[in-house]
């Protein structure tokens, strides 16, 4: 947790700057880059919405997520919504590590599968994707539940099949429906579990992280300067 105090009306961008310098003096072992860094709502344990550099903030004391990012924000319109997706792998029984796309249409299913075909390379037609539960990051489920507790989507699935996105930071699931579900032996299978509950042990997640170790987020507590 990191504490900072900041003036009412500023920037965005600007109070980024001085969460850099804030983390260098309080010692906060991570690497800081304006243009590699989200503010973001903390909703609960989950981040949320996302606030983008021309925006100000108005909270008199409010926690938030400073996310940090691979590359620089693509993120420029308050309108467009941000999900982060996770690829299942139904014949290796594994996840990619999770990424994100953003959002133009929040409630158009094939508007989301042509986001996820761009990032993944693999034809709209073959792109079935799914929702887990509230999905809010982190997702905590077993590689062994995926297939089969998710309930997955097509192109021409009905317009709401996935329901909307009505703010940032929602979880998707998505496959090539080529592949085919890997027949699992019984020691496949424990090894599995062994290795979800030794990441569970480290995180302190209750179920499988390895869709989640990617992302790195600095919690921070936030006061607003009297006048």
């Amino acid at each position: 947790m990191m504490d900072s105090i900041y003036a009412e009306g500023t920037l965005v961008k600007e109070f980024k700057k001085q969460i850099i310098e804030e983390a260098k003096v309080q010692g906060i072992d991570c690497d800081l880059e304006l243009d590699k860094m989200r503010l973001r709502e903390k909703r609960g344990v989950y981040p949320g919405i996302v606030y983008l550099d021309h925006q100000t903030i108005r909270a008199i004391k409010e926690t938030y997520y400073v996310e940090l990012l691979k590359g620089p924000e693509k993120m420029k319109n308050h309108t467009q919504i941000q999900a982060y997706v996770i690829r299942w792998h139904p014949s290796q029984c594994s996840v990619d590590p999770i990424e994100e796309i953003l959002l133009d249409n929040d409630n158009d299913l094939k508007h989301v599968i042509e986001k996820l075909s761009e990032l993944s390379g693999v034809p709209t037609e073959y792109i079935y994707c799914a929702k887990y539960g509230l999905s809010l990051f982190p997702v905590e489920i077993s590689c062994l539940d995926i297939e089969n507790e998710l309930k997955w989507y097509s192109i021409i699935s009905a317009l709401y099949s996935l329901g909307r996105y009505y703010s940032d930071g929602y979880v998707i699931h998505y496959k090539d429906n080529r592949e085919t579900i890997k027949e699992l032996t019984d020691k496949e299978r424990s090894e599995i579990q062994e290795a979800e509950e030794a990441s569970n042990d480290d995180t302190g997640l209750s179920s499988n992280i390895h869709v989640s170790t990617s992302i790195f987020f600095l919690c921070l507590l936030i006061s607003t300067l009297s006048s």
